[in-house]
C-alpha cells in the first residue's frame, strides 16, 4: 500500500466516540464472531479500519430495531458484502420500516413528555386520573384502537398529498394541543387565577412558536393569517380565537369527535366552555395591563 493511501486505523476509544458503541459491546461482538478487530498492536490495543466501522454501524442499526445478535450474525455477511443484492435490499428496507416506526414512537413520547413536564405541579389525584385514562385506553366512548382505525379510515379517503399535509400540520401543533388539553385539569380554578393564567401563557408560547410553520404548511389548502408582523396583544387575540375554534364545538368532524367533545367526555360536560373562559380571561387581563401602561 502506498504512503498516500495509508490505511487509517481506529482505537476502541475512537470507535466509541464515532459510532457511540461501548467497549463492552465491542468485546461481546468479538466473542460472538460478529466483528473482530482489524488488527492488534504489540501492546494489545484493538484497532479497526473503515470497513470494520461500517460493519459495526450495521450491527448497531439492526440491534436498535429489535434483531437479536444471533439473528444479526446469521445475515450479517449478506448485508455487509456486495453479493446477495436482493437480500441486502430486503434487510435494509425492513430496517428502515422499523426505524421509521421507532421515530414515530419517539416523537409521540417527546410530545407526551412535554405535556407531562407541564403537569408536574398537578395534584396527585389528577395525575392518577390521567394515568388511569391512559391505562384504560378509552376516549370519547371508544377504545384508542377504534379511534385510530376510524382516523386511518377517514384519512385513506383523502389523496396522498392531503394526507401528508395533515400529518405535517398535526405534528407541528401537537405540543400546543397538548397544553390546551391540559387546561382542563384546572377547570375548578378561577379562570383569572395566577395558576390558570400561567398555564394559558405557556399554551400561548407553545402556539406562538409553532404557528408560523403551521401557516406555511397550510398554504396549500387556504390562506391563513400570519402573526409575524402583529403586536404581542394582537398575537394573543389571534391565539385566543384560534384556540376556541380548535376546540371544535359539539359536532363531530370527518376525523371524529371534536376536541371539545373529547374533553367533555373525559372531564365532564362544560369543560370546553371552562377553557374558553380561561382564554377570554387571558385576553382581558392583558388588555387591562396594556391600558394601565398607556
Amino acid at each position: 500500500m502506498s504512503e498516500t493511501a495509508k490505511e487509517i486505523l481506529y482505537k476502541i476509544s475512537d470507535v466509541e466516540k464515532i459510532i457511540g458503541v461501548s467497549r463492552k459491546a465491542l468485546q461481546e461482538y468479538d466473542k460472538m464472531d460478529l466483528i473482530h478487530p482489524t488488527t492488534k498492536t504489540e501492546g494489545g490495543y484493538w484497532l479497526y479500519d473503515e470497513d470494520a466501522l461500517m460493519t459495526i454501524n450495521v450491527i448497531q442499526m439492526f440491534s436498535m430495531v429489535g434483531y437479536s445478535r444471533k439473528e444479526i450474525k446469521e445475515f450479517l455477511p449478506t448485508v455487509t458484502g456486495f453479493e446477495h443484492e436482493e437480500e441486502r435490499k430486503e434487510r435494509f428496507e425492513e430496517a428502515i420500516k422499523r426505524l421509521e416506526e421507532k421515530k414515530a414512537q419517539i416523537e409521540t413520547l417527546i410530545s407526551m413528555a412535554k405535556i407531562m413536564k407541564d403537569g408536574c405541579g398537578l395534584p396527585k389525584e389528577v395525575l392518577k386520573q390521567m394515568h388511569d385514562y391512559k391505562k384504560g385506553g378509552t376516549f370519547g366512548g371508544s377504545s384508542n384502537k377504534e379511534r385510530l382505525e376510524q382516523l386511518v379510515d377517514n384519512l385513506s379517503k383523502q389523496d396522498d398529498s392531503l394526507q401528508e399535509l395533515i400529518n405535517e400540520t398535526v405534528t407541528i401543533m401537537m405540543p400546543y394541543t397538548g397544553k390546551l388539553m391540559l387546561l382542563a385539569c384546572y377547570q375548578e380554578e378561577d379562570p383569572y387565577s395566577t395558576v390558570v393564567q400561567e398555564k394559558v401563557m405557556k399554551t400561548f408560547e407553545e402556539w406562538k412558536s409553532a404557528y408560523p410553520a403551521f401557516v406555511r404548511a397550510m398554504e396549500a389548502i387556504e390562506k391563513m393569517e400570519s402573526i409575524e408582523n402583529k403586536s404581542l396583544f394582537q398575537q394573543m387575540e389571534i391565539f385566543c380565537e384560534y384556540s376556541k375554534a380548535g376546540l371544535g364545538g359539539l359536532e363531530p368532524s370527518m376525523l371524529g369527535d371534536s376536541l371539545e367533545m373529547q374533553l367533555n367526555h373525559r372531564y365532564g360536560e362544560g369543560t370546553g366552555d371552562r377553557i374558553r373562559e380561561m382564554l377570554d380571561a387571558f385576553v382581558a387581563i392583558k388588555r387591562e395591563e396594556l391600558q394601565k401602561n398607556v
